[in-house]
């Protein structure tokens, strides 16, 4: 479940986030100061959410790619025959 709520973690405060307007429909008598209280709750949940996947994005940015090493690899290469074929 934790894996699920990281993985998906902005679905889960959107979907929770539709759900506000459909009580209001469901449930007239629910006082405004409890739907003010989990609004801002779904806005700090959501900040929380946008912190996670930027921390995730900035992970992802600085892990090498194996393309990387095959680059290096080919320079060697072409550095090893220009020395052969001098």
């Amino acid at each position: 479940m934790n894996s699920f709520i990281s993985t998906h973690a902005v679905r889960v405060v959107a979907a929770a986030a539709a759900l506000i307007p459909l009580l209001m429909t469901w449930y007239p008598s629910i006082p405004w100061e409890a739907l003010v209280a989990a609004a801002a709750a779904l806005l700090g949940a959501g900040e929380l959410a946008q912190r996670h996947e930027d921390n995730k994005t900035v992970s992802a940015l600085h892990e090498t790619s194996p393309l990387d090493s095959a680059a290096w690899l080919q320079a060697e290469l072409t550095k090893q025959e220009t020395v052969q074929n001098r």
